[in-house]
């Protein structure tokens, strides 16, 4: 070590650590909000929504998998339209909101919390990371920028590149779709600021839903054409004028009816409503609807018990099953979200930002602790007293929030402050 450099060290020891953070952060303006330095600029396009087909879905699938130059534009415009499908959406958040609403800790090498550090996490950029994290197992590789900071160099957002924007297989960032060239993010300088999460060649489980959610809108749109058809009765006009002026004023009148409900008719003529379709053909479309929701919901959550089943029954055995079979893909969620934040997310926050550097040694565990209702809580703390175990009072206060001035013991009533001093 060279002179100079063991004399900025010495200085910097002298200099607490927030002060020497406050100043690099004044000095890094271009990571302070804003895009207007951002490290890479992509040129966004509009949206377009069109109807999907199977072989829109190949095409997409054969794009995304090209070994020389992969496009993910078709395979991105697909996926957005899929989840369009307020089931499928609803299933898949249910599963993210169940790893996003647990309880978490930040432990040190041997085990001990570290609440202080905690509050480091407990901020809407790592909401936004666990959740492009955790989407990247239903539509393929996520790449997350974790760039904007504040003045403190605290990160204000972890922001999402765009699905049509990435190059996984060959590590780049595309200005515009389908760019064989853009910016690597794997390597070099941009590195530290981007983060993967997902294989190169994963193309999620949206790939393998594609035929279901395709096949259910086409049962909704087939259901639309039929009530479009068959939902609303004829109108059966009869006149026994014969002109061709006539006609066309009775057919003119018919086709307003639909909406008013008002006609004028003359002299021997009549209005007729036909019959509907007396069978229940709804069902068809119904019943189809159904079973692709179910199959839906089996290949996501690997059951279809806790999804708009309202008309199941089953023995408290098989329910606790279904519960089990939930619960297991939520505790692969938590693995795969624990390793992701500890082997990645935690040693790139030590390199990007000083504000981070208390977590070094630490890793994120999840919380398995329970915490007992109130009314719960109540019950045990009588059934212990009424054992005889003396109970923390203050304790049972500041928990249940019920304050206690005093318990009755043998029918006297004991005050649990105590009293003062006799003079």
């Amino acid at each position: 070590m060279s002179f100079k450099e063991k004399l900025q060290d010495r200085i910097l020891g002298w200099l607490p650590e927030d002060k020497i953070r406050v100043q690099m952060a004044k000095n890094d303006k271009s990571r302070k909000g804003g895009t207007k330095n951002r490290p890479t600029e992509i040129k966004r396009q509009p949206k377009a929504f069109q109807v999907k087909t199977l072989k829109d879905w190949k095409d997409a699938v054969a794009l995304a998998t090209d070994p020389e130059n992969p496009n993910l534009l078709f395979l991105a415009e697909l996926y957005e339209n899929l989840l369009l499908d307020a089931h499928t959406h609803n299933t898949i958040e249910t599963r993210i909101y169940r790893v996003l609403r647990s309880k978490f800790k930040l432990v040190n090498e041997s085990g001990g919390e570290n609440e202080e550090l905690k509050v480091l996490f407990e901020s809407p950029w790592f909401e936004q990371f666990l959740r492009h994290s955790l989407w990247s197992m239903y539509t393929g590789p996520k790449v997350i920028e974790l760039f904007e900071v504040d003045e403190l160099l605290e990160l204000t957002k972890a922001t999402l590149i765009p699905m049509e924007h990435t190059n996984p297989k060959k590590g780049f960032i595309l200005k515009e779709p389908g760019d064989e060239t853009g910016w690597p993010y794997k390597d070099g300088n941009l590195s530290r600021y981007y983060l993967q999460v997902g294989e190169d060649d994963e193309l999620g489980l949206l790939n393998q839903l594609t035929p279901l959610i395709l096949a259910k809108k086409l049962a909704m749109g087939s259901w639309l054409d039929y009530i479009e058809k068959y939902g609303i009765p004829g109108v059966w006009i009869t006149t026994d004028n014969m002109t061709q002026e006539r006609a066309d004023e009775l057919l003119e009148m018919g086709l307003q009816m639909i909406s008013n409900h008002v006609g004028v008719i003359k002299g021997n003529e009549t209005i007729a409503l036909g019959e509907l379709p007396k069978t229940d053909a709804h069902k068809t479309f119904q019943e189809l609807i159904s079973v692709i929701n179910s199959e839906i919901s089996k290949l996501i959550l690997g059951q279809d018990g806790t999804t708009d089943q309202k008309d199941s029954t089953g023995t408290y055995g098989s329910l606790k099953v279904l519960a089990e079979v939930a619960n297991d893909r939520h505790e692969s969620d938590k693995l795969f979200v624990k390793v992701i934040v500890n082997k990645h997310l935690i040693p790139r926050l030590i390199e990007i930002s000083s504000f981070y550097s208390g977590l070094s040694g630490h890793r994120l565990e999840w919380d398995e602790s329970y915490d007992m209702p109130n009314s719960e809580y109540i019950d045990k703390v009588v059934s212990l007293t009424q054992a005889g175990y003396v109970i923390d009072h203050e304790a049972v206060s500041q928990k249940t929030g019920i304050p206690i001035t005093g318990f009755s013991q043998n029918g006297a009533i004991a005050s649990t402050k105590e009293e003062p001093p006799a003079k």
